[in-house]
């Protein structure tokens, strides 16, 4: 059996290439610059007005890129698809100068296209190595806010519909989506499916980042425990008891210092902590299903782990199969072996 995993970030995209014949250690494992940020780069050099087309993908790094070229008196126009990536409300992106539509006939307009899942490349590449990256499945991890209804907080919407699956089946595994059960509000993860379906027959699933993470994690957990994934956008924490998710916390990580977060933490272990009051915070929410009211393990991982040092808690990094870097990819081999029946 084996897994194509890949956990994309806003700063990095984690790849494991799953065998199971083979140890763990001894998988493909590679990190790269998430997709965002390479388009920017590529966007950076061109000096004219620009069409950008292709996939919804994470915004980040391309959004700034695109800012900065309207400021410097170029168009840009994008195509429907391609400007959900800036945001949900194509409304809203307009009022930000991009137009939504298709190709100009200009020749003074540049082409853009936007992937953030090309298999092509990465069996391309692996191949020069020896490796075979025909696999049984692909399993993606993105993060996706959802298009809100208007009128809707996309931090309310995303997190109502996190708490749904929750008091659904709290199991961690069950987080993920089937390319025949992804909701139509999920437009990233819709977009994922299709860049696979390019070049791949393999059976698909796709996963939000925040529970791709926790799950990694899961592969160090033996009780009680409190995993915390601190992203470059959102941290996410998870309580869990038995195997299943017992309570949700999620915020902006820009708006948690050391000292916030610790509060933070505690209370929502408790099941103190007024998920409304993290909602007017800039947050998501919290909910607590069963809280805990002993001291509880806690792990953490994601690119602003970090902030734990000086929060004074007591915490380990999580390293499923010994790299810290792995931990959204092997939540989500674990998702695949579970959803897929593997």
């Amino acid at each position: 059996m084996k897994i194509l995993a890949i956990d994309i970030g806003a700063g990095t995209q984690d790849i494991l290439l799953f065998d199971s014949n083979k140890k763990i250690e001894n998988c493909v494992s590679l990190v790269l610059p998430t997709p965002s940020k390479f388009l920017a780069e590529k966007l950076k050099a061109i000096k004219s007005d620009l069409y950008i087309y292709g996939d919804t993908i994470g915004g980040g790094s391309l959004i700034r890129a695109i800012l900065n070229h309207l400021r410097k008196g170029y168009r840009v126009v994008m195509e429907e698809t391609a400007a959900y990536s800036i945001r949900n409300d194509l409304e809203e992106v307009k009022t930000m100068g991009i137009e939504v539509g298709k190709e100009p006939r200009s020749d003074h307009f540049q082409t853009l296209e936007i992937r953030e899942v090309d298999l092509s490349i990465l069996k391309n590449f692996l191949s020069n190595f020896g490796e075979d990256a025909e696999v049984d499945a692909v399993a993606i991890a993105v993060q996706d806010h959802g298009v809100a209804p208007q009128g809707v907080s996309d931090r309310a919407f995303r997190f109502e519909k996190m708490e749904a699956m929750l008091r659904k089946d709290r199991r961690p595994e069950t987080f993920c989506f089937t390319e025949d059960s992804i909701p139509s509000y999920s437009l990233r993860m819709r977009s994922a499916i299709k860049a696979v379906r390019r070049t791949s027959t393999a059976s698909v699933l796709v996963m939000d980042t925040s529970f791709s993470a926790i799950l990694g994690c899961m592969e160090e957990v033996t009780g009680p425990s409190l995993i915390v994934n601190v992203g470059n956008g959102h941290t996410i924490a998870a309580l869990l008891m038995e195997g299943k998710i017992e309570g949700l916390y999620e915020h902006h990580t820009h708006e948690l210092t050391p000292e916030k977060l610790k509060h933070d933490l505690r209370l929502f272990v408790r099941g103190e902590l007024d998920g409304k009051k993290v909602f007017e915070e800039n947050g998501h929410g919290a909910i607590s299903l069963n809280p805990y009211k002993e001291e509880v393990p806690i792990l953490v991982t994601g690119p602003n782990r970090d902030l734990f040092k000086e929060s004074g808690m007591k915490f380990t990094y999580a390293a499923p199969g010994g790299n810290t870097m792995m931990t959204g990819p092997m939540g989500l081999v674990r998702a695949a072996q579970f959803r897929l029946g593997m």
